[in-house]
């Protein structure tokens, strides 16, 4: 539980024209700073190094605050999806963003709490270690993952995740723990190379879900395009679902991914996938009959 006691406004004073290394906006930056100190923290707007007081107007308290999970900052401003790198390596506190944000927010964060009240770009918490990130509109691609050319496993590690729009492609990739939550759909190659966690997608997904998994579980509540034939059906179950979301319909159980020697749970729903799904039924009847 993030205790905040001290907040902070952060506006932007006019829509940026290049993207901003905003890392130094979070509550570990803030901590242990008086508001002056503060308002001199470095950014960088493109490739100009600049401090904060330059390009936004700060409000809050100006006594030194010691514990970073004291600290709430609320963004606001015309402009906050140019935003970069926000929250990053935070530990402790809670991030508002009245507006959408830029790629990368909650990178490596370790704790805390960051709400986004408009969408997020890419790479939204990859590599988190722990901590939640919430966002009312719609991601890009990588979050919860890896960055290109890494090893399987060095996503996100723990924590929590959970869109209320749609997001992108390529989500959880190479995540070993943790849990991503989107509302609405996703497209291709959702918790591709993941070893361990949970996605749940309530509403459709594009295809090759879970490519090259080892471990870990991706629950699909909507329709498919396809299943990888390198995943074998388990079994059919009544519901499925992640950390107390649950849908309460008929799922088809896929292991895989069977060219890794993967140990990953793939569910689909069934009615929402009738066609594509029918040719496995009798595998799982002659199954249970066996």
């Amino acid at each position: 539980m993030v205790n905040v006691n001290t907040a902070y406004v952060v506006k932007l004073k006019s829509k940026p024209m290049a993207p901003i290394d905003s890392r130094n906006i979070s509550p570990d930056k803030f901590a242990g700073r008086s508001l002056s100190d503060i308002k001199l923290l470095k950014v960088l707007e493109g490739g100009r190094e600049t401090v904060l007081e330059e390009l936004f107007d700060l409000d809050g308290p100006t006594t030194t605050v010691r514990e970073s999970r004291e600290v709430e900052i609320v963004i606001t401003g015309p402009g906050t999806n140019k935003l970069k790198y926000l929250g990053y390596r935070m530990s402790g506190g809670r991030i508002v963003v009245k507006g959408d944000v830029g790629h990368l927010a909650g990178y490596r964060m370790s704790g805390g709490s960051i709400v986004i009240e408009g969408g997020a770009g890419s790479y939204l918490g990859a590599k988190m270690k722990g901590g939640t990130i919430e966002v009312f509109g719609d991601v890009g691609d990588f979050a919860g993952g890896k960055l290109q050319g890494e090893k399987p496993g060095k996503g996100m590690s723990g924590g929590a995740i959970v869109i209320h729009g749609n997001a992108g492609s390529q989500i959880g990739v190479g995540m070993s723990k943790g849990t991503i939550i989107i509302e609405g759909s996703a497209k291709l190659l959702v918790g591709a190379f993941m070893t361990g966690g949970s996605i749940l997608v309530q509403g459709d997904c594009s295809g090759f879900a879970g490519a090259r998994m080892t471990g870990g579980k991706i629950v699909v509540g909507g329709s498919i395009e396809s299943v990888l034939p390198s995943f074998y059906v388990d079994s059919i179950v009544p519901s499925a679902g992640v950390k107390g979301r649950t849908i309460n319909k008929q799922f088809m159980v896929f292991a895989g991914d069977a060219l890794v020697n993967g140990r990953g749970m793939l569910y689909i729903a069934y009615e929402d996938n009738k066609l594509l799904l029918e040719q496995y039924k009798e595998l799982v009847e002659v199954a249970l009959i066996e």
